[in-house]
C-alpha cells in the first residue's frame, strides 16, 4: 500500500468523493544509460543563478516559474512568480536550465559512458520556445522549425558523447532558452483529455504459489488521429514490444486544485491496436518478459543463504542491485539443494517461496522478496530492577506490580503487591534500573530496544505505562542500521496510542527523555503497530454485499524434505558431437538431473583435448583444443549424479478436509519443513474468501491488508490476493481476498 498524506486518507473516506480524479501517463522508451549520465555542469555552459541543473534530466516538473527581464515572457496575471536575489539564502523554485544569455546555446555531455546511441529526443521548452534551433553531436547536426514547447523527434544520434541545443530564433524574439525537462528517447504523453478508460488487473499469489502478474489496459481517444494505423509515419508506427508504459493517478484533495499525485505504476507495452475513434494499448508487469532459464543451480554441501541465491538468480538474468530488493531476513535461511533449470521467474518463485516471502514487482518495477509475516519480535533494555521482567511487555497480558519507593506509583488500592521475600516475583511488566532526580532527568536515560524478525511497516504504536507517565520520550525507528525517522512524544495520559504509519524498520528503540520526579520508567505493555490501518467499511467502501467463498478445510498439511546423496559411481551423462572452428570451441551441455564430478572426452581420440571450464549441477561447458584436426567430432560427458530421496513432514489441523502436499525442491532440513508448513499453514486455515466490488483507492496494491467489516459489526483480517481498478473519470475497483490467521 502506498504512502499517503493524512488529509488525502480522509477525503477517500468520505461518504462522498466530490473532489476530481486525474490520470497521467506516458508511453515510450529512454536510453536510460543517457539519462543517467547526462550532465551540464562544465566550462562551455552558462546559467543564470536559478537554475537547476540536475532535474531537467530527472522529469521534474516546472510549475512556478520566475518573471525575469525577457521579450514578451513574464506576466502579470498572478502564475509567475518575484525571483529571489542571488545571494539571499534562500532555495530557489525548479525553473529547469535557463541560459545566461539571450538565445543562448546548452552543452550536455555523456562523457562519463561510452558512445551512445539515441533514437529520439523529447524536450519541454516552456512556453517560450525556440521556433527554430539546431541539435548537433558528435556526427549530426539537425535543424529543426518547431512550433510547440514540447518538442519531440524520432531523429537518431549514433555515437553520442555530447549533444548541443543552439537556437537560432526564439518565439518571443528576445528569451533566453529553457528546458523544463528532457527525455533521450520519444515519449507520448496521455491524460484526462485522452483516457477513454483504463483497466488494471494485478495478482500477487501471497504463498508465492503461481507467478505475480500486472495486467493494465488503457483506451485513448485517437479522434485526431495521432495513432493512425494507416498512416506510417504516427505515433503508432514507432511502438515497440517492451516499451515503457507509465501511469499516475491524482486527487484534488481539497477542491483547490492542489493534486496529490501516487507513485506511477511502470508496465511494459505487450500490444496495440487503433480505429479512428481510439487506440487501446496492452500492457504487462516484469515477470512476463523474464524468459531467461536459470541453469546455474548448484548442490552446496556447506549451504548458501537464499538471500545470495536471489542475487545470484537476477544477476544472471542481467540485473543491477537498483533494480531488485531481497529481504535480508533472507540471509539467515539456508539452503542446500540446487535450483532446478527454469525460467529466472520461476527460480525466484522457488526462492521466495522457500523464504516465506511474497514475490512482486513494485510500482517502478523493482523485484521484490519481501517477508509476507508479522515478524517475531523481541525487547531488551539497557537495564532494569530484579523484580522487572521486560520480556513481558511485547504480550497484552494484565500485569502485576509491587510497592516501591518511586514517588507517586504506590497506592493502597490494592492493585500493587507486597515484594516477596523469596524473589518469586509474578508477571511484572518493565521497571527501569534507572531513577529519575527531582527534576525528572535521569543520569543514564533509560532504552527500551525492539528487534524485529525482518522489515516491518507498521500501523500504529501503543504504551501502557504503570501508575506514573513519563514527561517525554522518543522513539526512533532503524532499518539496516539506517536511521529512518524519530518520534517525540510528550504522553497525555498512561495510555499512549497512536494510528500514524511506521515506515520500514527492522529496529525500534525507546528512549525516556524525561520522567516523572524521583521515580523509575513502569511500562506493562507494548504493541508495535498492527498490520494495517485500513478499513473497508460497508456503508461507505463496498457496494453492495461481499460474496463469501468458504474452502475447503485443511486437513492436513504435508512438506516434501528433498534430499540429496552422493553417488558411488560414475554414468555417461550427455554425449554430442560438436563441429570444430576457430571460432567455435566451446560447448554447453544441458543436463535435466543433478549431477558433480565431471569429466570429458572426445569419443576415438582419447589424446585430443577438451577441458571443462564451467559447470553447475544442472550444465558444463568444455572447451576443445584448437589443435583438434578432425571435425564434427562426438564429446562424451561422465558425472555421478546426485541420488535423489524424499522425506515427509506432515502436521494435521482438522479431521476432515483437504490434505495438502507441497514440494519446493529446496526444502531439506526438518526445521525448514517445519517453518514452511506453519508459513502456509496460516494461510490455507484461513478458509473464507471475500470477494467484493468497491469504490477503489488507487494507493491500494495486490498483497495488501485490509480489515473489512462484517455485517455482525466485526472486522476481519484479510489480505488482497487479486486487485482490479477502473477508471473513467472516476475510480472503481474489485478485489479477491483471503481472510488471514494470524
Amino acid at each position: 500500500m502506498q504512502a499517503v498524506s493524512d488529509d488525502y486518507i480522509e477525503s477517500m473516506k468520505k461518504p462522498y468523493r466530490s473532489n476530481r480524479a486525474y490520470i497521467r501517463g506516458t508511453i515510450g522508451i529512454i536510453n536510460s544509460d543517457a539519462q543517467n549520465s547526462a550532465t551540464v555542469a562544465n566550462e562551455k555552459n552558462s546559467f543564470t543563478y536559478f537554475s537547476d541543473t540536475k532535474k531537467p534530466f530527472e522529469n521534474n516538473k516546472v510549475s512556478r516559474i520566475y518573471a525575469t527581464a525577457e521579450q514578451d515572457f513574464s506576466k502579470v496575471d498572478g502564475s509567475m512568480y518575484f525571483l529571489p536575489k542571488e545571494n539571499d539564502g534562500l532555495n530557489f523554485y525548479n525553473n529547469g536550465f535557463v541560459t545566461e544569455e539571450l538565445a543562448g546555446g546548452i552543452y550536455i555531455d555523456f562523457s562519463a559512458q561510452s558512445l551512445l546511441d539515441i533514437r529520439g529526443m523529447t524536450i519541454d521548452f516552456g512556453e517560450c520556445y525556440p521556433s527554430e534551433f539546431i541539435i548537433k553531436n558528435d556526427n549530426t547536426t539537425y535543424t529543426y522549425e518547431n512550433n510547440t514547447s514540447l518538442f519531440v523527434t524520432e531523429d537518431i544520434f549514433n555515437g553520442t558523447s555530447y549533444i548541443i541545443i543552439m537556437p537560432k530564433k526564439m518565439v518571443n524574439k528576445n528569451g533566453r532558452l529553457r528546458i523544463h525537462t528532457i527525455d533521450f528517447g520519444v515519449i507520448d504523453s496521455f491524460s484526462n483529455h485522452e483516457v477513454m478508460d483504463f483497466e488494471l488487473e494485478e495478482f500477487v499469489s501471497p504463498t508465492t504459489e503461481t507467478l505475480p502478474s500486472k495486467d493494465v489496459r488503457i483506451t485513448i481517444d485517437n479522434q485526431d488521429s495521432y495513432y493512425n494505423p494507416d498512416n506510417a509515419t504516427s505515433a503508432i508506427s514507432y511502438l515497440e514490444l517492451g516499451q515503457e508504459v507509465k501511469v499516475s493517478f491524482g486527487y484534488d484533495v481539497h477542491g483547490d486544485g492542489n493534486i496529490e499525485w501516487l507513485p506511477e505504476i511502470l508496465t511494459y507495452l505487450q500490444g496495440w491496436n487503433a480505429t479512428d475513434t481510439k487506440a487501446e494499448f496492452v500492457c504487462v508487469d516484469l515477470f512476463a518478459s523474464m524468459e531467461g532459464i536459470y541453469y546455474r543451480g548448484l548442490y552446496r554441501e556447506n549451504g548458501i543463504s537464499l538471500y545470495d541465491l536471489a542475487v545470484d538468480v537476477l544477476n544472471d538474468a542481467g540485473f543491477e542491485p537498483m533494480q531488485y530488493y531481497i529481504d535480508p531476513y533472507l540471509k539467515d535461511v539456508i539452503v542446500k539443494n540446487p535450483v532446478p533449470p527454469v525460467r529466472y521467474a520461476e527460480a525466484l518463485q522457488i526462492i521466495a517461496n522457500a523464504g516465506r516471502c511474497s514475490l512482486y514487482d513494485d510500482r517502478k518495477g523493482r523485484i521484490h522478496l519481501q517477508a509476507s509475516s508479522k515478524p517475531d519480535m523481541t525487547i531488551s533494555s539497557n537495564g532494569e530492577t530484579d523484580y522487572s521482567k521486560v520480556f513481558h511487555v511485547l504480550n497484552d497480558e494484565k500485569k502485576d506490580a509491587y510497592a516501591v519507593a518511586s514517588n507517586d506509583f504506590s497506592v493502597v488500592d490494592g492493585s500493587v503487591l507486597f515484594m516477596p521475600k523469596d524473589n518469586n516475583y509474578l508477571n511484572t511488566g518493565y521497571i527501569s534500573n534507572y531513577i529519575s532526580d527531582e527534576n525528572g532527568d535521569f543520569e543514564k536515560n533509560p532504552v527500551l530496544t525492539i528487534t524485529l524478525e525482518f522489515g516491518f511497516v507498521a500501523y500504529g504504536f501503543k504504551c501502557n505505562f504503570r501508575n506514573v507517565k513519563p514527561k517525554e520520550f522518543v522513539i526512533r525507528t532503524y532499518y539496516e542500521e539506517s536511521l529512518i525517522e524519530t518520534l517525540r512524544i510528550q504522553p497525555t495520559s498512561l495510555n499512549y496510542d497512536t494510528q500514524r504509519r511506521f515506515e520500514m524498520f527492522d529496529r525500534m528503540e525507546i528512549e525516556f527523555l524525561k520522567n516523572h520526579p524521583n521515580s523509575r520508567i513502569f511500562v506493562d505493555n507494548i504493541v508495535v503497530g498492527d498490520v494495517t490501518n485500513y478499513v473497508l467499511t460497508r456503508n461507505y467502501d463496498l457496494i453492495g454485499s461481499p460474496t463469501v467463498l468458504r474452502q475447503d478445510k485443511l486437513k492436513s498439511m504435508t512438506i516434501l524434505r528433498n534430499l540429496y546423496t552422493e553417488a558411488s559411481t560414475e554414468v555417461e551423462i550427455a554425449s554430442d558431437e560438436i563441429n570444430i572452428s576457430s571460432g567455435n570451441l566451446e560447448h554447453v551441455f544441458f543436463l535435466s538431473d543433478p549431477a558433480y564430478d565431471f569429466r570429458a572426452i572426445v569419443e576415438e581420440n582419447s589424446s585430443a583435448k577438451v577441458e571443462i571450464i564451467e559447470s553447475s549441477s544442472y550444465y558444463v561447458k568444455v572447451r576443445l583444443g584448437a589443435s583438434n584436426k578432425v571435425s564434427p567430432v562426438r564429446v562424451i560427458l561422465y558425472g555421478k549424479e546426485y541420488v535423489h530421496s524424499e522425506q515427509k513432514h506432515k502436521v494435521q489441523h482438522n479431521y476432515n478436509g483437504k490434505d495438502m502436499i507441497w514440494d519446493n525442491p529446496l526444502v531439506s532440513s526438518l526445521q525448514h519443513a517445519k517453518d514452511l508448513e506453519e508459513w502456509l499453514s496460516s494461510y490455507y486455515l484461513g478458509e473464507v474468501d471475500y470477494q467484493f466490488d468497491w469504490r477503489g483507492d488507487p494507493r491500494v496494491d495486490a498483497n495488501d491488508l485490509f480489515y473489512l467489516e462484517l455485517r455482525s459489526g466485526k472486522t476481519q483480517l484479510i489480505r488482497a490476493y487479486e486487485n482490479s481498478l477502473s477508471y473513467n473519470g472516476a475510480w472503481s475497483g474489485r478485489m479477491k481476498t483471503r481472510a488471514v490467521v494470524m
